[in-house]
């Protein structure tokens, strides 16, 4: 101890006599503190108390009242003299108290976590502790000047402050044991611990145990989706339903892209089946997020809290760090088995929310009672969301309108921020679907296709070798919906366009894959995202069109490559067992494989305009008749469509100039008109 130390401390002993202030909330915890400390002293050697009890005399005179630190001059000899023992030993024969010290509202409430979590007297003496050192500072001396190396809580430290057997405490903390599986000790490689943020929060809180379970087990919100949103799942639904209905112990696993309804849904199930959600991983009283340990602790008291209760469903929302085992070097002493055993523990159902699965062992999946996928949400299911979060913003969108928005390919979140901003910026339909269009780009790499086709867009318009508008009549009229359509013909003819409107005839959902979209860079990476495409329709009972499927419907005999051959057939099975409409477009049709062409139901070849129809395109999209003296035959759809982008943008309307422009895209592509037979 330095002059200045000791100059300090014989100031406060001459001029003050009432108690120092201290971070004890009450009389019990100060004399229970008292008590441990005199305890620690006298069980310590000559040796320990000249190398610790500096540390010893600052934790003691930090929590006791000045005037019962040094009664008399000999005292002051010893301690400028630095003759700790037999300074703390009058010390400690001057303040053993022989009563029995009561239980603080600390001790019930750790005795109730102990209690919770099925701990033994020695891992409750180790949390108590841990408990003891994050919420008092003179604890947190007392275990620093303790004999055992370094600063912080360690297996030595908390065995020699509770007289346990050290060999016992370092196997209650061990990585793997009991104690650590609770997730209430963070264990550093130095072998020092500590509480973590949720032990801190339980020993901090000034609320009795009954309260306390109630803090935390929070009523989770309902759903503001309906059972009917998730009818795109499928038969899992009712199963799932069930499951949760039986009140036993399993697990069921929701994953898919975020935003895609996941978290509604737990809310969703577990009200139907007349139960409440608890959800696992709370936010502290200032928002902060709690890391994977705080959250796996609270998971491990919420089962502990809801095993007696059938009324109440256990939530793991974003658990993608809990379940994922990492690299070796960043598992934290996490393994297969502590995974596995983590999905088959608890005697209530948990449900185990995650984004994506493919980090995850399947040893842990295969332990799973039931698993579903949740891909973005039906057509149908987004108009709901659309006019639900409309209806919120009072924002007035017409019926064509809230098609549109719906339209977008787009999660049930990103829509909902789509109404939202528009809302605020405004309250324009273009302004929710710029918002939504940006965020679809952002999160998917690449901006969507057209949610609607033009006003001017017409079948009857379109050149092919059949009528193309009796064709999509007679399609309308079916009861079947596992036909495939093939439309081949040159760029611009209108092929995926036709595609869209038999979509909007049919009123089902579009998913639309490009060419680009399906090919994959790994081996079989491009046959799953085949299967995957295919899946996604099936399941949401819409028309699949693949735009560009050259790449995968070419001949196998001119494959120079064992990948070629297999995308092709992988495309051939998965039209082999087509549940969905079907329609591929391509611009290489003679290339085709034979057994390709034979697989699909019916087959249409698109043309260049003939001069009437060209025509009848000039005058929807431009509202005026073109030139007559400049023919306009062999222009397709698609010239029009740039074309009066073109014009909107340069503000041109003089009909010639419109005309000329299209004649200029028709002679691009090595237009002849004598192929048209003019």
């Amino acid at each position: 101890m330095t002059e200045s130390e000791l100059h300090r401390l014989r100031h406060r002993h001459r001029h003050s006599h009432r108690r120092s202030e201290t971070s004890f909330s009450s009389n019990e915890e100060a004399r229970l503190f008292a008590q441990t400390w005199c305890d620690v002293v006298s069980r310590m050697s000559d040796q320990q108390l000249r190398k610790c009890g500096s540390e010893l005399l600052e934790a003691w005179t930090n929590a006791e009242p000045a005037n019962k630190v040094f009664d008399n001059e000999e005292d002051w000899e010893l301690l400028t003299s630095q003759q700790y023992p037999p300074l703390l030993r009058r010390l400690v024969r001057g303040n053993s108290r022989g009563r029995t010290i009561k239980r603080t509202s600390l001790d019930r409430r750790i005795d109730w976590l102990a209690k919770m979590l099925k701990l033994d007297a020695i891992e409750r003496a180790i949390i108590l502790t841990l408990a003891r050192c994050s919420t008092h500072d003179e604890w947190d001396k007392l275990i620093r000047a303790l004999p055992g190396g370094g600063h912080n809580p360690s297996a030595r430290k908390i065995a020699f402050l509770n007289d346990l057997p050290l060999f016992k405490v370092e196997d209650r903390l061990a990585v793997g044991a009991q104690l650590w599986s609770t997730g209430l000790v963070d264990n550093d490689r130095d072998g020092e611990v500590s509480a973590n943020n949720f032990l801190q929060r339980v020993a901090k809180s000034g609320s009795p145990p009954s309260r306390l379970a109630r803090q935390l087990m929070p009523v989770a919100k309902p759903s503001t989706l309906a059972w009917c949103d998730f009818d795109h799942i499928g038969p899992q639904r009712e199963i799932a339903e069930t499951l949760v209905g039986a009140a036993r112990g399993c697990a069921i696993l929701l994953y898919g892209p975020p935003g895609t309804g996941k978290t509604e849904f737990a809310r969703l199930l577990a009200s139907r089946t007349g139960k409440r959600a608890v959800f696992a991983g709370m936010e502290d009283e200032s928002g902060r997020e709690p890391n994977r340990r705080e959250r796996l602790a609270h998971l491990t008291l919420l089962r502990a809290l809801t095993s007696g209760e059938p009324g109440r469903v256990v939530v793991m929302d974003e658990a993608d760090d809990v379940l994922q085992l990492g690299a070796l070097e960043d598992r934290g002493g996490r393994s297969k088995q502590f995974l596995n055993g983590l999905i088959e523990g608890g005697d209530r159902p948990t449900i185990w929310i995650v984004n994506d699965l493919w980090r995850f062992e399947e040893s842990l999946i295969r332990r799973m009672s039931l698993a579903i996928e949740f891909p973005k949400p039906s057509l149908a299911v987004r108009q709901r969301i659309v006019d639900l979060h409309a209806k919120k913003a009072k924002l007035k969108l017409s019926e064509n309108d809230r098609h549109r928005l719906a339209s977008l390919p787009a999660a049930p979140a990103v829509l909902a921020s789509a109404v939202k901003g528009a809302k605020e910026a405004g309250g324009t339909l273009e302004q929710a679907l710029a918002i939504g269009e940006g965020l679809v780009t952002a999160i998917t790499g690449r901006a969507p296709s057209p949610v609607a086709l033009p006003p001017t867009y017409d079948p009857a318009l379109a050149v092919a070798d059949r009528d193309l508008d009796a064709l999509a009549g007679r399609l309308e009229a079916s009861e079947d919906r596992d036909w495939s359509l093939l439309l081949s013909g040159p760029s611009g003819t209108g092929k995926s366009a036709y595609a869209r409107h038999l979509a909007e005839r049919l009123q089902i959902e579009l998913v639309e894959r490009r060419g680009s979209d399906l090919l994959g860079m790994y081996v079989g990476e491009t046959e799953a995202n085949i299967a995957a495409a295919f899946q996604e329709a099936s399941r949401c009972k819409g028309l699949l069109l693949i735009d560009e499927a050259d790449d995968f419907l070419t001949d196998r005999r001119n494959a120079q490559r064992g990948w070629e051959r297999s995308m092709v057939n992988e495309m051939l099975r998965q039209m082999d067992a087509l549940k969905a409409p079907f329609v591929a477009t391509t611009n290489l049709a003679d290339d085709f494989d034979p057994a390709t062409q034979r697989r699909f139901t019916v087959g249409a070849k698109f043309k260049p305009l003939d001069e009437h129809r060209a025509r009848a395109q000039f005058k929807r999209w431009f509202g005026f008749h073109a030139p007559a003296r400049l023919p306009v035959a062999g222009t397709t759809p698609g010239d029009y469509f740039l074309v009066s982008k073109r014009a909107k943008l340069l503000a041109e309307k003089d009909p010639k100039v419109l005309a000329k422009w299209l004649i200029e895209e028709r002679e691009g592509r090595g237009f002849e008109k004598s192929s048209m037979g003019f």
